[in-house]
């Protein structure tokens, strides 16, 4: 039984805007408008916004299988009862179509299962059809609440193995969040990137300025400007809600004509502070050990996002 677009849609999760075009289902994490400032900024922003991170599907289920395939995107990862169980490569999948037998860890059957379809995160992930078997219930997931992460790479999940063991991914699953993670390579502060988005979160969480230090800011005036100017429209749109900043993690190389990493760091705190919205020190989260940041010591792998998760949880239940 081939599910229906609105059947897809139902159990759709992280995508602000779910359309059916000829070619297959698109899925959204940005607006319109988003993708289109960050294309002023580069090309290679402007597709890092149109990649599919964060967005799956999430349903429970009788059917003993499912299949889908899939138009665009290679890496695919889907989740029974919460756990990764298999990481579909795409492109080597004949005719780029993919099938799974549900059963738990040992093959044993049971009633009943959660299914989580996650796309890729550094691709644009389109689908063509989902199937499971003939009659089989399709029972959207509920959350228990909602979550927004705004970010770059590190929101992204860039250089961790499996594209679910980032740690916007492990805090949503944690807290059963429904979530939407702008996560986009290479971004910063750029207040002309925020847009209001038909998602209500509960929590918004924000993690930039590792880029601004590296790349894109020339002075820490500079710099605190355009922090000050993105968390006033992020404070304004969310007002009453619960706003976390995390100020950069650990890089092991700390070379910008700004200033110094600490100072740029000491920025983003102190601006957070004077808007009222929760700081979370970004050196806490992962140790500062070069096992843990596989390239040029800047992005976290699986195991350096375990502990961002781990200890990011900690903080959120704490404030």
């Amino acid at each position: 039984m081939k599910l229906t677009f609105d059947q897809i849609k139902a159990i759709t999760v992280g995508s602000i805007l779910t359309e059916q075009r000829s070619d297959g289902i698109y899925f959204s994490k940005c607006t319109e408008a988003q993708v289109e400032e960050w294309y002023r900024q580069s090309d290679a922003l402007g597709a890092r916004a149109k990649t599919t991170t964060g967005v799956r599907l999430d349903f429970h289920t009788n059917s003993k299988n499912i299949s889908f395939r899939a138009a665009s995107g290679n890496k695919y990862e889907l989740h029974i009862d919460g756990i990764l169980r298999k990481q579909f490569l795409m492109n080597n999948e004949p005719d780029r179509i993919a099938s799974f037998a549900l059963t738990d860890p040992l093959g044993a059957d049971k009633d009943s299962f959660r299914v989580t379809l996650h796309l890729p995160s550094h691709e644009v992930g389109v689908l063509d059809w989902v199937e499971i078997d003939d009659g089989a219930s399709v029972i959207p997931h509920t959350f228990d609440c909602k979550m927004l992460f705004i970010g770059d790479s590190i929101t992204q999940g860039w250089q961790s193995q499996f594209d679910t063991f980032s740690y916007a991914y492990r805090v949503s699953s944690f807290f059963n969040a429904e979530s939407v993670i702008q996560g986009i390579g290479g971004a910063y502060f750029n207040e002309r990137s925020f847009d209001s988005i038909p998602f209500d979160p509960d929590t918004v969480i924000v993690a930039y300025g590792t880029n601004d230090f590296g790349y894109y800011c020339a002075t820490k005036d500079e710099f605190r400007a355009n922090v000050s100017a993105h968390l006033g429209r992020i404070a304004a749109e969310y007002a009453g809600k619960r706003i976390f900043v995390i100020s950069p993690v650990w890089r092991g190389k700390s070379v910008s004509r700004m200033g110094t990493f600490a100072e740029c760091r000491a920025i983003v705190a102190e601006e957070t502070k004077k808007l009222g919205l929760c700081y979370i020190d970004g050196l806490l989260l992962v140790p500062p050990l070069p096992e843990l940041f596989p390239d040029d010591l800047l992005h976290p792998n699986a195991l350096g996002f375990g502990s961002y998760a781990e200890n990011l949880i900690a903080q959120l239940i704490k404030q």
